[in-house]
This record gives structure tokens, sequence and C-alpha cells, in this order.
């Protein structure tokens, strides 16, 4: 069930090989399971249990470019019959079900049959709901939250004899469920979500050419005027007045009831880019790096611009980026909102002498939790500003995503050699080390709720646990 037929790169495939949809990570896992059953999933998570050395990982949407999901035994959820129900019995009809393998698109949709609606989601809607909580993606807001909508969460879990499976419900107003959102993957397989959604919510988005550093320099005025926003910080390109140029969004919520099925009009800008990227790619060589060829599109891109306003559900309008083409590699991290201007100067620098980023930065700002392993819980702020690093993957040749790589972690260690505190989104691009998490993360209380059958590589040298 869908509103539109989707494009057939709109999901990324897996089977044989594993890779990420930003074409970062790729690996062929020694065993591929695609279960048509839950006792099929019980089944194989025995299995697992008793493969002394061989790690287990759930795929959900593959939009992470870390090693989150990389394993020697894989999960695939393709399979699984879906559910989507509302509870019975329920006088204010906002209560439903929700399969944990269900894709944030498919859910949003059968919401809106029913005239229901989360709050927020974050800027694409191809991962899964279990995948979306798993890395705790973020919305462009202070305002709302993806999960303030979440009642309960259902797991299977290895029983302590490691002899069956059990199915195990937190809520919300469980001591674990600090340790749901943001579980890393770690607390078992995800079955089924229980939501108290909202009457469906309708906005009005708008995308402008505007000053950078006048967004930047009015960051709380900006979060507490608009419902969503959040502003691109396009590569090198100043207005007549010598000032950087962003690409401000916002979305607010529209009065009255807006157009059914109202959505953002064909990106013909981004072949130019495709087209551009390729071409430089080829001849140029300059892989995730902004070349003279990506500046002067960027330059045209600019100049031809008109200004967009456009209504429609929520589902359409705040995963803005859901339909877009590009394949691209992210690193997405948390800041405080005072440090902005500061960071802002040092990366000019940085980029000025070790290559821009051949895609534009995403500045927005997320309000805070207090989620356990969480990259925006910081209880000192009500919001933080979030950074979201960007290159355009789709044409890498050999070297290159090492090149990517060494950037970002040029990024990080200046960063963290000023003193600027900042945190890590888990399912992108980052520089963790285990006494790093160690510091910076809830870890103590979290590892308790760690199901070990659950662990890789990836957390486990970041948690410091398991063999």
């Amino acid at each position: 069930m869908t509103d539109a037929p989707l494009p057939p790169w709109y999901y990324q495939q897996s089977a044989p090989v594993v890779a990420d949809w930003g074409q970062v990570v790729s690996f062929s896992p020694g065993t591929y399971f695609t279960p048509k059953s839950l006792n099929e999933v019980s089944s194989i998570l025995l299995y697992a249990s008793t493969t002394s050395g061989r790690t287990l990982r759930i795929m959900g949407g593959l939009h992470s470019c870390s090693n989150i999901f990389k394993s020697d035994i894989v999960i695939d959820t393709s399979g699984l019959p879906l559910e989507f129900a509302p509870v019975s019995n329920d006088p204010d009809g906002c209560n439903v079900i929700a399969s944990g393998w269900m894709h944030v698109h498919e859910f949003g949709y059968r919401a809106s049959q029913i005239g229901l609606s989360l709050t927020a989601t974050g800027g694409t809607d191809a991962q899964t709901l279990a995948g979306l909580i798993a890395t705790n993606t973020a919305g462009a807001t202070i305002k709302y939250s993806v999960y303030e909508t979440v009642q309960w969460v259902e797991l299977l879990q290895l029983a302590a004899d490691g002899k069956s499976i059990n199915t195990v419900t937190i809520k919300r107003t469980d001591p674990a469920f600090q340790a749901v959102i943001c579980s890393l993957g770690l607390l078992g397989f995800v079955t089924r979500i229980g939501f108290t959604l909202v009457p469906e919510i309708f906005l009005t988005a708008s995308q402008s050419l505007v000053p950078l550093d006048d967004v930047l320099g009015s960051i709380d005025d900006y979060s507490q005027k608009h419902d969503f926003w959040r502003v691109l910080w396009l590569p090198k390109l100043k207005n007549a007045d010598g000032k950087d140029i962003g690409l401000l969004w916002t979305a607010d919520h529209s009065v009255g009831v807006g157009a059914p099925n109202g959505d953002y009009p064909p990106d013909g800008q981004e072949s130019s880019l495709m087209i551009a990227a390729k071409y430089n790619e080829k001849f140029l060589k300059s892989g995730p790096f902004l070349s003279i060829v990506l500046e002067d599109v960027y330059k045209l891109l600019v100049a031809l611009w008109k200004n967009q306003s456009v209504s429609g559900p929520l589902r359409n309008l705040i995963p803005v980026d859901r339909m877009a083409r590009v394949h691209c590699a992210m690193a997405e991290w948390s800041f405080n909102p005072v440090d902005i201007p500061r960071i802002k100067t040092m990366l000019t620098t940085y980029f000025e002498a070790n290559g821009w980023p051949n895609l534009a930065i995403e500045i927005e700002c997320t309000r805070t939790d207090t989620y356990l392993m969480s990259a925006w819980n910081w209880p000192e702020l009500p919001y933080i500003a979030k950074i979201n690093f960007q290159y355009l993957t789709e044409f890498f040749e050999d070297g290159d995503k090492a090149r990517m790589k060494a950037h970002i972690l040029g990024i990080w260690n200046m960063l963290d050699g000023a003193d600027i505190p900042f945190k890590a989104h888990w399912g992108k691009l980052n520089c963790l080390d285990a006494a790093q998490v160690a510091k910076t993360y809830d870890l103590a209380a979290f590892l308790p709720y760690v199901e070990p059958l659950f662990l890789n590589g990836y957390t486990k040298r970041r948690l410091m646990v398991g063999s």
C-alpha cells in the first residue's frame, strides 16, 4: 500500500552484497536470512546464539553510512508481513500498532488514510521504524520530537537460559525506554511499536536564498518562529555583498486542512548537479571535494534560483530529501548553538586548506532528549544545533572513500583539539572510540540493557564489551 509508485532506487537493495544507500559500506555476510514469519525470526535468533565468534545484525532501510549494520549474519526483514492497525476500543482513535520493519514512508501514508500523523520525521522516509528508533534520527525542529508519539516497543530477546526467545514489551513509562530510543539495535529484534498519533498535520514549506550569517546569528529567533527549519551552507558562494549564501528551508503548520497530497515539484537542479558530478569525477578526479566545475554549477543554480513555496501533509513536506536521487554520505554532529559562529569560522579555514565538501553543508536545530546513547542528549540545553557534512558519493572511484574519511577525521580532530563539545550520530560518519563513548554518553547506564546476541564489531569496539 502506498500513495504513489516509488522509483526502483528508493529502497536500497541488499543481497548478495549488503551496501548502504550512500555506497560507503559494503560487505558479503556469511549467512543471509529473509524470514517470512516471526517464528522463523525466533529460529534464526536461536541459531545465531549458538554460532560462537559470529555476529548478528538486523537490516533496516540501509540509510546508515557507518558499520553499525555490518555483520557475519544478517536478517533482511523485507519478507515479513506488515501490520498497521488502529487499537480497538480506543475512544480517541489515535492509537495504532505498526510493524517495526515498516518503512516510514509506508507508515505515514497508512496513518494519513485514517486522518493521523506523526508530529515530526527526519529528512528522508526510506528508513524502517525500527532503524529510525535504533539510531534516533531527529527532525529539524526544537518544538517536536520524532518519538513523542511512541508509547511502547515490543522486542524479541534471547531468554536467560539461551534455549528460547522471549517477547518483551517496554513502555514509555519504564526506565528501559531511555535505552530503547537510540538502542543501536542492541536491545533485541523490534517486532511492533505502539503509537499515539495526532490528527493529520498540514504544512506550508518555503525555500529561499539568504545571507547565511543572518540565520546563524539568529538561531534562537528562527527556532522560535518556525516549526521546522534548516539552512544549507552553499560551498564558497557569496552574494553581491560578499556574504556567504545559504539556502533556507522552513515549514510551518497551516491553518485549516491543506492539500491532501501536496508535495514538492521535481528537482531539475539535482539532475544538473549529477551531470556535473559525473563529468567532474571522470576528468578532474576530485572525489569527495568541490572542484571548479562543481563550483560553477552551484553558481549557475543560484543565478537561476526562484524562491519556492508549497503546501501539503507533513508526511510529504518534512522528509524534504526523500526523493533526492543523489547518493551521499553524511557526518551528523550536534553542538551547543552558541558555538556555531566560531565553528563556521574554523570550518572555513579548514576547507580552504583541505578542500570543501562537494555538497552543501546542512545546519539545523533539534530538541534535546534524555535517551542514554543519544547524540541529542545535552541535559543543560533545550536544543542543539546539528551540522551535517555531506559528500556526494555517486561516482566515487578507488581511494575516494578513504579521502572522504580522512577529511572527516581532520574536522573531528580540529574541533576536539579546540575543546568544542560535540556528539555524533551513530549511524553516520564519525570517529568515536571507546574512551570518547564512555566520556560522552551514558554508557554505564546503557550497558545493562544490551543483549550480547546483537553486538557486532562496530558496537563492541565502541562500547568496549564482548569478545
